[in-house]
């Protein structure tokens, strides 16, 4: 059994993307591993704890505050999480143990959240729509309103400066 540990971060972390991609890049790791090692019964998934470390301190609360105040969203991800608290570290390595348990022999390739009293899985990503054009896209087929409209909806620049009233 293999444990990764990436974290919450790699969904997207204002002020540290260098951070984030490293992270997210072991979730993508944890994937092909189990892929190629399944079926030799090596199971691979990844965590993302939450847990008071050196690399969470005021500074960086700080940093993350201010990106609420100034751009109206979550420092990481798309949620905010709980306040950190004692005790989480027991509580990581708790469900890292689990994991590698024979009660937990079926999961692989998975990504799990664990600490502040909260554990959860994570989605695996999926393709949200598509469409088919035999000749290929080019600009002017890609500009088709109708073509804009399903494949990409609203186009607003979701983490730009906020449109005044």
């Amino acid at each position: 059994m293999i444990v990764n540990t990436s974290s919450e971060s790699g969904l997207g972390h204002w002020s540290n993307s260098s951070y984030a991609a490293a992270k997210e890049g072991i979730v993508g790791f944890t994937r092909s591993i189990a892929r190629d090692l399944g079926q030799f019964n090596v199971r691979c998934n990844a965590i993302r704890p939450r847990a008071r470390t050196r690399m969470v301190n005021r500074h960086a609360g700080a940093l993350m505050q201010r990106g609420w105040e100034v751009l109206r969203w979550p420092p990481m991800g798309n949620r905010w999480g709980p306040d950190m608290r004692s005790g989480m570290l027991d509580e990581v390595g708790t469900f890292v143990a689990w994991l590698c348990s024979d009660a937990a022999h079926n999961l692989n390739g998975r990504t799990f959240q664990i600490g502040t009293g909260e554990v959860g899985l994570w989605s695996e990503p999926e393709l949200i729509r598509s469409s088919f054009r035999a000749e290929g896209w080019d600009r002017a087929a890609l500009n088709n309103p109708a073509t804009r409209q399903y494949l990409i909806g609203d186009l607003r620049n979701l983490f730009g400066p906020k449109e005044k009233k």
